[in-house]
């Protein structure tokens, strides 16, 4: 039984030095859809192999596959951003061109989408159906990535990461204009922009059979530049920036907190000369760490105020940008999102 929409189908599927992979990737993705309306475009990263000339001879093969290409290697979601500026497809599907994730598991996705409704299908190696071959050390740095988006974003999925995913266009059409990450990170900038939106998200089980040796392709520098990304799309996706709040605005905010800082100053130095009966004072010795040599206890007393109030931002954060994604809430600054009564 097939699952694909009457519409068109487009697979974007970004490859840089897939040389060995490449043309039996295309083959399966074609042999996979076959019966159904699509297109596969391929986006030759800027490999320094045989990919291009090898997906080439893929596409001689079928006109419904095609390649694009450019001068040097701009990253994965460049390569993606480039792909849908060349798709005309209703539906659009991300495909790693590695045959990790076998092209047959995108009928998985869109029957998903057809029984959800969702708006956005992700493969995820965290579904309890998923059936993973996948490194020890992958699965740790998958689980602590989790843990860290589900802190800053509060987003309501257990897999960024996982190269096979399934768009309504529209989602696409809103999101890319609001993402700038090009490297490893460009997946979760793209659903936090998804959901920002008021987009509904929903994950699949996936089959990854993972043919990479070693590290799997991560390095330690990969790995801190995507922290160093994921932290950008904090800032992008706050508040401050993504709502976009007029100046004056963004100057009363910032006053507002100036004000606090410049407050708890004047009230602490008003206390030190005022009387307390003796059993505050305890309290106060402990809970200000008198007990502590003076510069410990400064480093621990900032550190500890500086973790809260982070703390309590990024809580802020999430609960404002939750509210205004909601569809009952109407248009409101610099948002553009699907309705649920569209």
């Amino acid at each position: 039984m097939s699952y694909y929409f009457s519409e068109m189908l487009s697979v974007i599927m970004p490859a840089f030095n897939e040389e060995k992979a490449i043309f039996n990737s295309i083959q399966a993705t074609v042999q996979v859809l076959d019966g159904c309306d699509y297109e596969i475009i391929v986006v030759d990263d800027g490999s320094s192999d045989r990919t291009p000339l090898e997906a080439q001879r893929a596409a001689s093969q079928n006109p419904r596959v095609s390649v694009v290409s450019y001068p040097g290697n701009k990253g994965k979601g460049y390569a993606l951003r480039h792909g849908f500026d060349h798709c005309s497809g209703e539906f659009v599907a991300f495909l790693d061109a590695d045959l990790d994730l076998h092209p047959r598991q995108l009928q998985t996705l869109c029957r998903i989408m057809q029984e959800t409704g969702a708006d956005v299908v992700i493969g995820s190696k965290r579904h309890p159906e998923s059936c993973l071959d996948y490194p020890w050390h992958r699965k740790i740095i998958s689980l602590v990535y989790f843990w860290f988006v589900r802190a800053l974003f509060g987003l309501d999925v257990h897999d960024t990461q996982t190269g096979i995913k399934l768009f309504r266009r529209p989602v696409l059409a809103d999101a890319f204009p609001r993402t700038e990450i090009v490297g490893y990170a460009y997946d979760l900038e793209l659903l936090v922009a998804a959901t920002r939106f008021g987009y509904r998200i929903a994950e699949a089980p996936v089959q990854l059979s993972f043919q990479r040796g070693s590290l799997g392709g991560i390095s330690l520098r990969s790995i801190l530049a995507m922290c160093w990304d994921t932290l950008r799309i904090v800032y992008r996706a706050s508040f401050w920036k993504w709502l976009d709040p007029a100046l004056v605005t963004k100057f009363w905010m910032l006053a507002f907190v100036v004000g606090l800082v410049v407050a708890s100053f004047g009230t602490a130095s008003m206390l030190t000369f005022l009387p307390v009966p003796e059993w505050m004072s305890e309290i106060a010795y402990y809970v200000t760490l008198k007990f502590l040599p003076r510069v410990w206890r400064n480093l621990l007393l900032i550190g500890g105020g500086v973790t809260v109030t982070a703390a309590a931002l990024i809580q802020l954060n999430k609960s404002i940008l939750r509210a205004f994604a909601r569809p009952d809430r109407g248009d409101l600054v610099g948002i553009k999102r699907k309705r649920q009564n569209e």
